[in-house]
């Protein structure tokens, strides 16, 4: 019996991949896979380097004209999954049908694909009959699971400050709750109950949980993800209660809580700004600027207070440093916001910088595109050339330059670089966003900072000052505000301010301007939106101002 004879094609869809493994992997499974089936290999189509950056498949082009040129001595186009075959369902069969054309039968290593009508029954039933199984074993896992819940016991590895059962690394269900964990509970018991009572931030609690023995019993320091997770994703674990995620039914855990119900609330109204606060509260909405103005003498954060008189209640800030020149001086609450509103309007950007900031980071959205939109033109003239060429065999034909087999042989030549174009031509198109739109609500934003912190609510007014400045600013009695470190696109601003003719930069990676899409409250867009905010350690030069200057 002859043997089969058949071609390996081998593809990735990342520059990553290429300095990985995957093209080698994918080697390997389909040389395994034509020893089992007997398959003589007679050529290995790698698909890497320059061309898997790109959409270009110029080996695939050249495993397809292998086929072509060897019609009736090539049995079997091996690929490892379809997907490395071709993205869309159009694409594949087309080339399938190419394939069948010149008696080439595709084979899939991950996929039983068949030609026959047999094999395409089995097929079907296969996928049918898999899906239908997978479907039964993931309901049964998830109604064991749910019945557990159920019965108060949490069925997966416990938030930490609990000892997960051992029944379950033995291969039996977990029949019992989770116990503390003798070192780690007390520790993060105490920190739930001080936060609830409203006294510390999230920063302070993650320094505190270290000062407590956190730090050393996990060998890492307390992160504001970590805090996070215990203040949200298993706040209702520690309160006793076990949430049905498939039902989103509350349950009574058989596990021991940390906390009390009443905590659990204090700290979910804490953490959305609708808890009535004390003077112990960092965020007092009669002391907006609490923790933002720092004294200029010591550095520490004025606080607030409110001393009853005879007519009513006065409200002042004051240094709290008792050590401090300034301790025990009250600055008029009226006196110093009054000011502040002042500081602020003094670096608001003025229209100039900020038609200017638009224009450019427009120019850098419409760069980025300019890669994808080339490449996509690129594609589209190679397509247009090649089915003028394709017109013109047909032509040749017909006026008899070219004998049957000769038109055949052009004919299937040019009709396999058209499929390959346009599958390339389909993978180099990309989407578009409203960029301009999003620049010009934000430009508005920005361009009244007075007015913005005033309509805000109290709770949300302290989010922007960090904002504005992340750092605080610097306030003496006697000489008012002092120098600050200002928010990304205010100390732009600033820059912009000190050249006399600022021209935008033409040095920006288009790559780096990105948009991400945060929520935004009160129909007001974060100053953090898009390409106003720091993404990661990245560094983009937005602007030429005697230098470079980066938003990080």
């Amino acid at each position: 019996m002859e043997k089969i004879k058949g071609i390996i094609y081998t593809r990735v869809s990342s520059d990553e991949q290429v300095k990985g493994t995957s093209l080698d992997f994918q080697e390997e499974q389909c040389r395994n896979y034509c020893k089992e089936k007997g398959i003589e290999v007679l050529a290995v189509f790698r698909e890497e380097g320059a061309s898997a950056k790109t959409a270009d498949r110029a080996e695939f082009l050249r495993a397809i004209e292998f086929c072509r040129k060897n019609k009736g001595k090539i049995d079997a186009f091996v690929v490892a999954k379809v997907d490395r075959f071709a993205r869309n369902t159009e694409d594949h069969f087309y080339v399938r049908k190419t394939l069948l054309d010149y008696k080439v039968t595709l084979r899939s290593v991950a996929e039983p694909i068949g030609n026959n009508p047999a094999e395409k029954f089995i097929e079907t039933v296969l996928a049918g009959s898999s899906e239908f199984d997978n479907a039964i074993r993931k309901q049964r896992c998830i109604d064991g699971m749910s019945e557990r819940i159920n019965k108060g016991i949490f069925p997966w590895k416990p938030p930490i400050g609990y000892e997960c059962s051992h029944f379950k690394k033995q291969g039996e269900k977990k029949t019992e709750p989770d116990l503390p964990d003798k070192e780690i509970f007390p520790i993060i018991q105490k920190a739930l109950k001080e936060y609830a009572k409203g006294l510390y931030s999230q920063v302070e609690l993650s320094k505190l949980l270290d000062k407590w023995g956190l730090k050393s019993i996990r060998g890492k320091e307390t992160t504001l993800q970590f805090i996070n997770r215990i203040l949200g994703k298993y706040l209702n674990f520690y309160t006793g209660v076990l949430v049905n995620p498939w039902t989103g039914e509350k349950i009574e855990g058989l596990h021991k809580a940390m906390i009390t119900k009443e905590e659990f609330h204090k700290i979910q109204l804490i953490r959305t700004g609708k808890k009535q606060l004390n003077k112990y509260v960092r965020y007092n909405p009669n002391f907006p600027l609490r923790r933002t103005i720092i004294c200029a003498l010591c550095n520490t954060p004025l606080t607030g207070s409110s001393p009853r008189g005879n007519g009513g209640r006065y409200f002042y800030y004051h240094c709290r440093n008792k050590e401090c020149q300034m301790f025990g001086k009250s600055i008029v609450k009226k006196t110093i916001e009054k000011e502040f509103l002042q500081y602020l309007e003094k670096i608001t950007p003025k229209e100039k910088f900020l038609n200017l900031f638009k224009e450019t980071v427009l120019d850098l959205w419409q760069e980025k595109g300019k890669g994808f939109e080339s490449e996509a033109k690129k594609y589209e003239k190679r397509l247009e050339i090649i089915q003028a060429k394709r017109k013109r065999i047909f032509e040749m034909r017909e006026d008899g330059s070219y004998t049957k087999q000769e038109f055949q042989e052009r004919k299937e030549e040019t009709d396999n670089e058209i499929v390959t174009t346009k599958i390339s031509l389909d993978e180099s198109r990309i989407e578009q966003f409203d960029i301009e739109g999003v620049l010009t609500y934000a430009t508005n934003f920005i361009s009244n900072l007075g007015r913005q912190w005033f309509d805000l609510l109290p709770e949300s007014r302290p989010r922007f000052q960090k904002l504005v400045f992340p750092e605080g600013i610097p306030y003496d009695k006697n000489k008012g505000f002092g120098t600050a470190k200002l928010g990304v696109i205010f100390n732009l601003n600033q820059q912009f301010l000190r050249v006399k003719s600022p021209q935008k930069s033409q040095v920006v990676d288009p790559g780096r301007v990105e948009l991400p899409t945060p929520l935004c409250h009160r129909g007001i867009l974060p100053l953090d939106y898009g390409p106003l905010c720091a993404l990661g350690k990245s560094r983009t030069s937005i602007f030429s101002l005697g230098g470079k200057y980066s938003i990080h």
